[in-house]
This record gives C-alpha cells, sequence and structure tokens, in this order.
C-alpha cells in the first residue's frame, strides 16, 4: 500500500484522488502564496521536486494544487502549446518519469504498477513468453542494449540494473493516444502478437508522456474555456507571468511585448472553417464568415497569441502594418470571392471589420483608435456550428479541440 490513500496523485496528476483534492480545496485563485511559488518552482525542478515516501497528506495537497495552479496560470497568459506549455508539459513529463523511478527503488513498484494499468494493460513477461510465443534470447539482450544506449548509461554486463531489463508486456493499441502525438514510433517497438516488450526504465517513460501530453490537452482545453467565459482571478495570471517572464528575452520573437508562436500565418494549418470562409461563401453565411470568424480568427492568430481577455492590438504592435498587409487583404479577397461579393451590396461591413478589430467604426484604423471598440475573439466551434452550420466540416483534429485558434496552434506544434 501507498502512505496514504490520495499518494496516487503524485503519479497521476489528472486521477479521481487528485480531482477530489482539487474539489475539496478553496479556489485556486485564493490559495496560499506557498502554493503560488511551488507552482511556478514546477518548471524549475531538476527531478520530481522535494520528492519523498514520507509525504503528509498536506504535502500532496500542495503539490496537486500547485501543478493545476501552475497549467491554470499558463493557459490564461499564453496560447496552446506556446513554447511555456510545452515547458509545463515537459517538466511534469520528468517530474513524474522521476517519481517513477524513486518509488520503485524503494519498494512501492507494484503499487505504481497500479496507477499506471489505469491507462495500461500492463502484464508480466514470463518465462520469455507471449500469448504462448517464446522471444529469442539474444532479442531480448538487444532490448536491453537499445534501452541502455538511449538512457546513455555504460555499465559491465553483469552490473546492468533491472530497470533496463524487459519486464512487462502491454497491448500495442494501449499505446496509440502517444502513437498519434508522435511521442512514440511503432517502428521502435518490439512487438508479439499484438504486444509490445518493455523494460520498466521505458514504461516509466510511457507513462510520463501520458501525463505530460494529458497536461498539454488539459492547458488547451483551458484556454478555450477562458476564450469563452473572461480571463480567471489576478493572482492566477500572475502565475501564468512568472512563468513566461522564465524565458531569455533572446529566445522571443517580440512586436512590442506581443510573442508570436510561428511568425507569420500559415494558411496550411487552418481549421476547416476558416479555409472554407477564405474559399468566399454564399449570401446566408458571408456576414457571419467574413466579419465575425475571419476577423477575429486571423488577428488573434497573427497579433496576440495571447489568452489574456480585453485587449487591444495597440497592446501587440507599434504600427498598423501586420495588419494592414498580412491580415486585412485575407479578409478582404476572401469577401471578394463570396456570392455575392460581400462589400458590393453591404459596404458597410467593411467599416464592421474594423469595428469587430476593436477600432470603432471606421474603413480608415488609427493605432490611437484601437480600444474603441471591443477586440472580439475567436468563436468556440459549437457558435460557428449553430450560426453559420455551411462553415461547420469537421475533420480528425477538430475532434480534439473545441475553438478553431485551438485547431491552428495544435497543428503548428506537431509540425515545429
Amino acid at each position: 500500500m501507498f502512505p496514504l490513500p490520495e499518494y496516487p496523485a503524485v503519479l497521476d496528476l489528472f486521477s479521481q484522488e487528485a480531482k477530489e483534492i482539487v474539489r475539496t480545496s478553496p479556489p485556486l485563485g485564493s490559495l496560499p502564496q506557498e502554493v503560488s511559488e511551488r507552482a511556478v518552482k514546477r518548471v524549475m525542478w531538476k527531478t520530481g521536486g522535494e520528492m519523498m515516501v514520507g509525504f503528509k497528506s498536506s504535502e500532496v495537497r500542495m503539490d496537486v494544487l500547485s501543478f493545476y495552479l501552475m497549467c491554470q496560470g499558463v493557459a490564461a497568459v499564453s496560447y496552446p502549446y506556446s513554447r511555456e506549455v510545452r515547458l509545463v508539459s515537459e517538466k511534469t513529463a520528468e517530474t513524474i518519469r522521476y517519481r517513477m523511478y524513486y518509488l520503485f527503488s524503494h519498494g512501492y513498484g507494484e503499487q505504481c504498477l497500479g496507477v499506471v494499468r489505469r491507462y495500461f494493460r500492463i502484464s508480466r513477461l514470463e518465462n520469455r513468453r507471449v500469448a504462448g510465443e517464446e522471444i529469442p534470447k539474444e532479442d531480448l539482450f538487444k532490448l536491453r542494449n537499445a534501452c541502455l544506449a538511449r538512457a546513455g548509461i555504460q555499465v559491465p554486463s553483469d552490473r546492468i540494473p533491472p530497470q533496463y531489463v524487459p519486464e512487462y508486456t502491454l497491448p500495442w493499441v494501449d499505446l496509440a493516444p502517444l502513437l498519434r502525438q508522435g511521442r512514440i514510433q511503432l517502428t521502435d517497438l518490439y512487438v508479439v502478437r499484438g504486444s509490445v516488450v518493455i523494460t520498466p526504465y521505458e514504461l516509466w517513460d510511457m507513462f510520463a508522456w501520458m501525463m505530460s501530453m494529458k497536461c498539454e490537452e488539459y492547458i488547451a482545453a483551458l484556454y478555450e474555456r477562458f476564450t469563452e467565459t473572461g480571463p480567471p482571478p489576478e493572482v492566477i495570471g500572475k502565475v501564468g507571468e512568472r512563468i513566461s517572464s522564465l524565458f531569455p528575452p533572446e529566445l522571443e520573437v517580440v512586436e512590442r511585448g506581443g510573442r508570436f508562436p510561428r511568425g507569420k500565418l500559415r494558411p496550411e494549418f487552418f481549421p476547416p472553417c476558416v479555409k472554407r470562409a477564405l474559399a468566399g461563401v454564399g449570401s446566408g453565411a458571408r456576414n457571419y464568415a467574413i466579419t465575425v470568424l475571419l476577423t477575429s480568427f486571423l488577428s488573434y492568430a497573427r497579433i496576440s497569441p495571447s489568452g489574456k481577455a480585453a485587449m487591444r492590438i495597440k497592446d501587440f504592435v507599434d504600427n498598423l502594418s501586420v495588419l494592414q498587409e498580412e491580415v486585412i487583404p485575407l479578409i478582404f479577397e476572401a469577401a471578394e470571392r463570396c456570392n455575392p461579393p460581400l462589400f458590393r451590396d453591404q459596404p458597410q461591413e467593411r467599416a464592421n471589420v474594423y469595428y469587430h478589430l476593436g477600432f470603432g467604426m471606421t474603413t480608415e484604423p488609427r493605432l490611437e483608435d484601437s480600444g474603441r471598440s471591443r477586440w472580439y475573439k475567436t468563436p468556440n466551434c459549437r457558435k460557428i456550428a449553430s450560426s453559420a452550420p455551411l462553415l461547420c466540416t469537421p475533420d480528425e483534429t477538430c475532434k480534439e479541440v473545441k475553438n478553431p485558434l485551438t485547431y491552428y496552434y495544435k497543428r503548428l506544434a506537431r509540425k515545429s
């Protein structure tokens, strides 16, 4: 048994044990300062943090709450799959990997396997057989040596640590989420009758990657929620800002404080609804496609990757060249492709585009006018489907997100 009933939460941060800790705690925005400090320190840990078998109940609670505060902080100030999110994701994987190693080495291997089995159907490799088929000894030696090489370990053959020796099997289909995300490659796996043969070291890696992936998905969902409902309490945003400030300035692409995910727009990664709007639509969907969807999506994707609400374009740029040279032409060209062209019979929609960008009703925007009206955020997928169903033709990535911007950032991250 683990020392505490809630102890699995230090490994599976999305477990029922962890969720119960969050549910029974005060709101994250009202937690003591020490939790905020730990939330920031998590991204600087070299290993698993203050990891020990003797964790008290209060320490487990602080660990879980600091994780969720860290995720919410980053979601409040950054876009999904940004460098901040990647840092949080990588550090989460490092933390879980170290904790698995620590607990296995302190006699809690079976308890750890119980947590892992919530995601992977782990079995022990008995007598070198998988589903009745015997694995050649030389193959097991090759798997062991390959694992040692990946870990950068060189030891005499008579002193090889047990974590590098093949010991477990699991159905390869259980690894489908990691395969889809490119965390592992099917060609790198040793598969026998549908099962993958792995070492404890590889098991720790796979479980750590699963937690890392779930962390990214959770932050993306938070970003979508904050986009729709507004920003979280200020204290949560400050945690995110402190994490963001850890990056050296020379790593940033900055235009008046705006950090851009990939520089110029990448239309090949746009979601289907945006591509359809860019191609021009009929009279029934013109206004929504151009003035509501394209205007918000293109401007936020290019000018402001931030998750903060109530921003103005002038908070991110010193002049309107990016808007006028990269964003507006795409919007106006799409309007011209509509049937009939949008501005020919509704010329006032030109001014409405700038109104939705936050410049008030004008056709000649100036930087100082930014903030005269609200800079409209990109509508979520549910609103698009109900307001302009013609635009909504989901693909596989659409099933993983709830907002066109999240789709774009996810595709960018996968190709980078």
